[in-house]
């Protein structure tokens, strides 16, 4: 008589409508089982079961983060056929960045790497940056997006979402911080993860001479940018004054004067050297904030539309005219230039 065989994969590949764990049954015995799928993490408990027939895939169709999942197979009179524990140990698994933006790759990569540390495992990485983490990561086997690769043992995603989807995320990123999104979906410890980004420039020298600070007025959105009319000239104006030179690295085209442009479509490598030899970036809640804290530098944003602990907390002057609970790009209330100087000043005696 043959034996059926079982057959389970930890492997999500749409993750908003959640088709992972999953079990297959396949051989020539029909028979009818019944399959549970247990979480053995964060207080444990069964979380999905049902019935699967042979040459069938059940699906438990629940929650795409990381989960120590246990899958009991028992057949018809009750007993126990098959059992699988997830043990990511020592095996292959692939961590896709679904997100586009900077900020988000910046404030996500450390954890990936914390991922592989904790998990003793081999991890698999596509972002839409790689380039920038390469150097930074390199026991991180970095792939292009929407590379698709084959015996992973497990495959997540790390995104960002504000609806109420079950399987996406645990959590809403306009109620935590940015970083906190990578850390509950890999099963990691939420606590602030600075990364290193500056080996790839330090032996890059300065293209401008004398003291310099790099500003950019723009973000992914319009609503994060600094309202006050006359706010960012404002800026310049003091700086100028402490005979600092302002360099302007914003893609998008700036009106201020008085500064070095280099608004346009430059690669981000020479945006982060200019701002590795900067004393100090200005700028909002954006990427290239994100991009000059991961090079060490220090960073002033102004950001009236998220909470002060949405971005990351160290090394960083944060202005921000409002007490938000949550993300809210809706909000009019601007930061005043006044205040700007005077937490400026600091950073210019």
């Amino acid at each position: 008589m043959s034996e059926n065989s079982f057959k389970v994969s930890y492997i999500t590949t749409l993750p908003k409508e959640g088709n992972a764990p999953r079990v297959t049954i396949s051989g020539s015995e029909p028979h009818r089982y019944h399959v549970s799928f247990y979480q053995c993490n964060g207080g444990g408990g069964l979380i999905s079961s049902g019935f699967c027939n042979t040459n069938q895939t059940i699906i438990g169709k629940v929650k795409q983060w990381y989960t120590e999942w246990l899958i009991v197979i028992k057949d018809e009179n009750g007993k126990l056929v098959f059992q699988d524990i997830f043990k990511p140990a020592d095996k292959v698994i692939f961590i896709k960045m679904d997100a586009y933006a900077l900020g988000d790759s910046i404030a996500w990569i450390p954890y990936v790497d914390k991922f592989r540390k904790w998990n003793r495992c081999t991890v698999i990485c596509s972002t839409f940056h790689n380039h920038l983490f390469i150097e930074a990561y390199p026991d991180i086997l970095f792939v292009k997006p929407d590379t698709v690769i084959n015996n992973v043992y497990a495959q997540y995603y790390i995104g960002a979402t504000n609806d109420d989807n079950p399987y996406y995320s645990p959590i809403k990123v306009n109620k935590h911080p940015l970083q906190d999104v990578a850390s509950s979906i890999l099963g990691l410890k939420r606590i602030e993860i600075r990364p290193d980004l500056s080996g790839k420039y330090k032996h890059t020298k300065s293209r401008f001479d004398g003291k310099y600070v790099t500003l950019s007025e723009f973000g992914s959105t319009e609503a994060k940018q600094w309202k006050v009319e006359g706010g960012w000239q404002g800026v310049v104006n003091y700086l100028n004054d402490k005979g600092y030179k302002v360099l302007v690295i914003s893609k998008e085209k700036t009106n201020l004067i008085n500064v070095i442009d280099l608004t346009g479509d430059i690669s981000l490598d020479e945006r982060a050297i200019d701002i590795l030899h900067a004393d100090f970036h200005l700028g909002v809640s954006s990427g290239l904030s994100w991009l000059a804290w991961a090079l060490g530098k220090h960073t002033v944003m102004i950001s009236d539309v998220t909470p002060s602990w949405h971005e990351f907390k160290s090394d960083i002057t944060r202005i921000n005219a409002n007490n938000l609970t949550e993300v809210n790009y809706l909000s009019d209330t601007q930061s005043s230039l006044e205040n700007v100087l005077i937490n400026i000043g600091d950073l210019t005696l």
